[in-house]
């Protein structure tokens, strides 16, 4: 990279962790072989029985920018994640899943696009549990509201945020997929959301994890287009319908 490095924007990377003791030191070292070097990783261990704090200590031990921090009791990946960004410091805040792993080069060709955008996304790929690679899901260049009722493209541990735009938004905690509620929050404030639609990340799928039950997830979907979007019965059906088939693809494509 050409700047000197304090002249670059500082990158705040949330990294929720809950019994990641197998995943965790991929999802750290995946950070620490970033190209982009002016990051803090803020690892909030959300109560584990597992070593997972103790291999997030090992890291901090050994990076300054690495600090880690235990939720007095477990409050979930939404209140976990709302905490990191109480304490983030940096003026673009970064999630990563303690069991997703970065490509070297995704913070600098994200950030690359930060001009155009004040969500930065990218395209990744499906993993399994053993790292396996099962398929790619390729985002678009852009998204918006609309697009977004009919298919998510927006993934935690894909995408970067302007900080600023995080003024009175946070996750919510009462929904099942509370993430996407975030998501459509902020792009129905009219916040724009770019990709970088090169694959920068993968996502592990691990088996009894809340993305691996299909029915609960379209279940949920349904009660947030109804309940949280308050859209018609109609328009809910219609954007259901299409979010069906592209998970039904999706599906197929990481057998």
């Amino acid at each position: 990279m050409h700047a000197t490095e304090t002249s670059l924007p500082l990158v705040s990377i949330i990294m929720p962790a809950f019994n990641g003791e197998p995943y965790i030191g991929a999802a750290i070292r995946s950070v620490l072989a970033q190209s982009y070097a002016r990051w803090e990783l803020l690892i909030l261990d959300d109560g584990s029985a597992d070593r997972t704090a103790e291999i997030a200590e090992a890291f901090e031990k050994s990076d300054p920018r690495i600090r880690l921090f235990r939720n007095p009791k477990n409050l979930g990946a939404a209140q976990t994640r709302n905490r990191g960004f109480a304490l983030a410091q940096g003026e673009w805040i970064a999630l990563l899943d303690c069991d997703d792993i970065w490509h070297t080069d995704k913070l600098e060709k994200q950030l690359a696009l930060a001009s155009r955008g004040d969500i930065l996304y990218c395209s990744y790929a499906l993993i399994d549990e053993s790292g396996k690679h099962l398929s790619d899901f390729l985002v678009p260049e852009s998204t918006d509201y609309e697009a977004m009722l009919r298919e998510s493209v927006l993934s935690c541990s894909t995408v970067l945020l302007r900080r600023s735009i995080l003024a009175g938004q946070r996750f919510p905690t009462e929904y099942y997929h509370e993430d996407y509620v975030f998501w459509l929050g902020l792009l129905k404030a009219g916040y724009r959301a770019i990709a970088c639609t090169e694959v920068l990340a993968d996502y592990r799928l691990v088996k009894g994890s809340r993305s691996s039950d299909k029915r609960n997830a379209a279940k949920n979907r349904w009660l947030i287009y109804r309940r949280v979007e308050k859209l018609s019965i109609w328009k809910s059906a219609a954007v259901f319908a299409v979010y069906a088939c592209h998970a039904l693809r999706k599906h197929r494509r990481a057998r």
